[in-house]
């Protein structure tokens, strides 16, 4: 940094002489390093975004700072001595300061400095965290006084790496498609709140055309300051789909088959992975295990797999071990960092003592909710560790096919639970966390919450965070009002069985896909005739139940009535939560009401609906034979699907318009469709 004499006069004195609070004034310049790595550099140009938004007019970035207000953006990279505070220190540290005319914004190291400038927007300019995702509108101001004295500080976080992992992406994939903007807003948003690793895929369905080329999304992801980590059948960010594609294209050789007895193969696939992460700089939590092409086990895409259970533990556990040597003689690094996760059989396996991950001190063992469920599995609620090793913990806001979809279900409180007892097995914080929120959109509240808890794990207490939250995003006012109907929300959800851990009242619930498949079994089972209990889990294994509906748990002798109880139980919750959100709404100032609707209103009108329609479906099964009565219940449950649509649809607007056109894993259409045929099966010839 050039420093002017006048500066150099007040870095001297600026303790001893009284100074004016700092006010930001329209085009106020922006002093980084042009030094300062990418990712500083583009959280700075969001800061200029936002305050051209606020202020109306573009903030210059400068290398030379004057006696006027500027904000000076320190990293670790940048100058100015005089400016920068020494107990600014430790992981991802931060702080937003007043110096004078100055507002400085502090990082202990990239992402620290990363979020110094966030949380300066937030504080300041007002600008949440989700603005992007909230069709937020600015206030515009002609200045933005910092307060004499302003020292907010960030120590490090609790949790180490917190990620989101964006699966099942029906919605978002199609939506995103639209525009670079859209395609990185949920990057942005991540570090807004503090999240710091983004799971996924290393490489996005790659051809191989171009060697050693990683995919848009983590490049995007690398580019932004995020660390990037697999998903579970991810090993290295690679997959056994791609398997015969690299063979043919970076090989130039026939593939050889997939074989647990050819390693040497398996590993040269390994190693162009481990290096295609190195030679691109990413920062890598690496993923290693081993699982099938897809999200199955190994012995449903190895044919030489072993048979018996022990066998097989035995296979994971060698082919992991042989990974973390290959790992270490690729990147040259004693204690690469390292993940796995203890997921389907892997969970099953740890928890009857057939399999352990390597002994590593950088290899984080990670934990998963229960299969179909939100709750600490088996292996995890009966493992106790001692302090050296590392804990991870991946839970689901939603699963592919039994969980949440088109409709948040879990809540923070689950979420709170869920952590707070994994945490408590080990003897150290939580290295590692995980959510898994596909379209992003849905899940808004619960990400916001699991991500201000594992930054201040001991200080996080969902209640308090959920009144932040609707102050933050619906004005103090209706903040208490707004909370109250949040928590109403979630406790309208049907639980189809009585909890087997203490204190978890919410351990099972009935999310939307539930109903979805539910819908599906039940309409294709009204051409055979009428059965009390027309769902069948598909699979034999109780840890894997799909619907888990206990009649006698319901007051009930069957599945039928059973789910004619709970919807209907459901439906008077939802129908008085929606009368009562309709009149909050009515109250909220208008730029708070799209919010209020997309991501409270909305789903609490779909959940109505979707009641609604279950619970007709349902009365037809269980009054056939007689078709005319059947009918005339199928009637209402089109009816009620035509509403259930038409309650989402008032959720696509502005750059959200569209938002359900790549609907493809609830299937509104799908089961409007088979209400459609039902009817007309009914009707007389």
């Amino acid at each position: 940094m050039k420093l002017t004499p006048l500066l150099g006069a007040f870095l001297f004195c600026w303790f001893a002489v009284p100074v004016p609070a700092a006010v930001l004034r329209p085009g106020v310049p922006i002093y980084v390093s042009r030094s300062e790595p990418e990712p500083v550099l583009r959280a700075v140009a969001d800061l200029q975004r936002d305050l051209r938004a606020v202020l109306g007019a573009e903030s210059r970035i400068v290398d030379t700072l004057g006696a006027g207000p500027a904000i000076v953006v320190l990293g670790p990279v940048s100058g100015a001595a005089g400016l920068r505070s020494k107990d600014v220190a430790g992981t991802e540290a931060h702080a937003v300061s007043e110096r004078g005319p100055y507002v400085v914004l502090q990082g202990a190291d990239m992402r620290g400095t990363i979020y110094a400038v966030y949380a300066f927007s937030e504080t300041f300019l007002g600008v949440p965290p989700l603005w992007f995702w909230t069709s937020w509108e600015p206030v515009r101001r002609s200045s933005v006084e910092v307060p004499r004295g302003t020292n907010i500080r960030f120590g490090p976080p609790y949790v180490r790496w917190r990620a989101w992992f964006p699966n099942d992406e029906d919605l978002l994939t199609t939506w995103r498609a639209r525009s670079q903007e859209n395609y990185e807003a949920f990057l942005e948003t991540m570090l807004r709140l503090k999240m710091n690793v983004l799971e996924g895929g290393l490489m996005d369905s790659p051809s191989f055309d171009v060697p050693y080329r990683i995919g848009r999304q983590a490049a995007l992801a690398r580019d932004r300051g995020l660390a990037l980590t697999g998903h579970h059948m991810y090993i290295f960010g690679s997959s056994y789909r791609n398997w015969e594609a690299y063979w043919k294209k970076i090989r130039r050789v026939e593939p050889p088959r997939l074989s647990i007895a050819d390693v040497s193969a398996l590993e040269e696939f390994w190693r162009y992975h481990i290096e295609c992460g190195v030679r691109s700089r990413v920062e890598m939590l690496w993923l290693i295990g081993f699982r099938g092409d897809r999200d199955i086990p190994f012995w449903e895409t190895f044919a030489d797999a072993p048979k018996t259970s022990a066998e097989r533990g035995r296979v994971i556990q060698e082919m992991m071990q042989r990974q973390v040597a290959l790992l270490k003689k690729v990147t040259g690094q004693s204690n690469p960092t390292m993940r796995v996760t203890l997921y389907n059989e892997n969970s099953d396996y740890f928890a009857e003592g057939l399999l352990r991950p390597p002994d590593e001190p950088s290899l984080i063992w990670t934990f998963v909710a229960a299969r179909r469920d939100h709750f600490p599995a088996a292996d995890v609620r009966g493992y106790r560790t001692e302090a050296k090793r590392p804990l991870g913990y991946y839970m689901n806001f939603q699963f592919t096919s039994s969980g949440a979809h088109l409709a948040q279900a879990e809540g923070p409180w689950k979420m709170e639970r869920n952590f707070r007892m994994v945490d408590a097995i080990s003897g150290r914080p939580l290295e590692f966390s995980v959510v898994n929120a596909g379209n992003v959109r849905e899940f808004l509240l619960e990400l916001s919450a699991n991500a201000r808890m594992m930054w201040d794990f001991s200080g996080y207490r969902t209640d308090i965070f959920l009144e932040d939250f609707c102050v933050q995003y619906f004005g103090r006012e209706h903040a208490k009002s707004a909370a109250r109907l949040y928590r109403d929300y979630y406790d309208a959800f049907w639980t189809p069985k009585k909890p087997d851990i203490a204190g978890f009242e919410r351990q099972y619930i009935f999310q939307d896909m539930r109903y979805a498949r539910a819908l599906e079994a039940i309409l294709a089972q009204i051409p055979q005739g009428r059965t009390a209990n027309p769902l069948r889990d598909r699979s034999q294994d109780p840890a894997a139940r799909y619907f888990r509906i206990v009649p006698e748990d319901n007051g009930a002798g069957s599945q039928v009535e059973a789910i004619e109880k709970g919807t209907s139980d459901c439906i008077g919750r939802f129908d008085r939560l929606v009368s009562e959100a309709f009149k909050l709404r009515e109250r909220l100032p208008v730029g708070a009401k799209p919010f209020f609707t997309d991501n409270l209103l909305v789903p609490a009108r779909f959940m109505l609906e979707l009641n609604r329609t279950l619970r007709s479906v349902t009365r037809a099964l269980d009054v056939l034979p007689d078709r005319s009565k059947a009918r005339n219940h199928i009637r209402e449950a089109a009816s009620s699907g035509s509403a259930m649509r038409a309650a989402l649809a008032e959720a696509e607007h502005g750059r959200f318009h569209g938002w359900y056109a790549g609907d493809r894993l609830f299937g509104v259409n799908h089961i409007r469709e088979l209400i459609t045929n039902a009817d007309n099966q009914l009707t007389p010839k």
